[in-house]
C-alpha cells in the first residue's frame, strides 16, 4: 500500500532523482497514518485519577501525568520537569499507596517536605549551570 501511495504522490525534484521523491512521499504518508491513532479513554482516566490523588496528597506541586500502554509517568513541573517517576499501571493498588510513596520520594529528593507546596523551602533550592533545578544531592 505504501508503494502505491508513493507512486501517486511522487514528484520531480530539481536535481534529485525520482527515487528520492518517492521516499519523501512514503515518509509523509507514514506520518499521516501515525497521527490518526485512537484516543485511549482508559489511559486518560488513569492519568486523571493519579494526578488528582497526587494533588490531594501533595497540593501545589503541579503534577504532570502521562499514561501509555500501562506505563504511568509522573513529574512535578515545579521541580524542573526533568525528574519524576515511572510506575506500571498494574502495580497501582486501589488506595494509590505506590503513587503516594513515589510522589513523596521525588519531593524528598529535592529536599522538600512531603505535603503541600512550601515557598520558603522551594526558594532555598539551587539551580545548575543551565538554570534548572538539580535534584541530584547524592554528592
Amino acid at each position: 500500500m505504501s508503494l502505491t501511495m508513493a507512486k501517486e504522490h511522487s514528484i520531480h525534484l530539481k536535481g534529485k532523482s525520482n527515487m528520492f521523491a518517492d521516499k519523501a512521499a512514503v515518509h509523509t504518508t507514514t506520518f499521516e497514518t501515525e497521527k490518526t491513532e485512537d484516543f485511549n479513554v482508559h489511559d486518560y482516566t488513569v492519568a486523571k485519577n493519579v494526578a488528582e490523588h497526587l494533588e490531594k496528597k501533595y497540593p501545589g506541586w503541579l503534577w504532570a501525568v502521562h499514561v501509555m500502554d500501562g506505563v504511568v509517568g509522573v513529574k512535578s513541573m515545579r521541580l524542573s520537569g526533568n525528574w519524576g517517576f515511572i510506575l506500571h499501571e498494574d502495580k497501582i493498588d486501589n488506595d494509590y499507596k505506590a503513587v503516594t510513596s513515589a510522589g513523596g520520594e521525588i519531593l524528598e529528593r529535592f529536599r522538600q517536605q512531603r505535603g503541600g507546596f512550601n515557598n520558603t523551602l522551594y526558594n532555598d533550592l539551587k539551580m545548575d549551570s543551565k538554570g534548572k533545578l538539580n535534584g541530584d544531592y547524592t554528592q
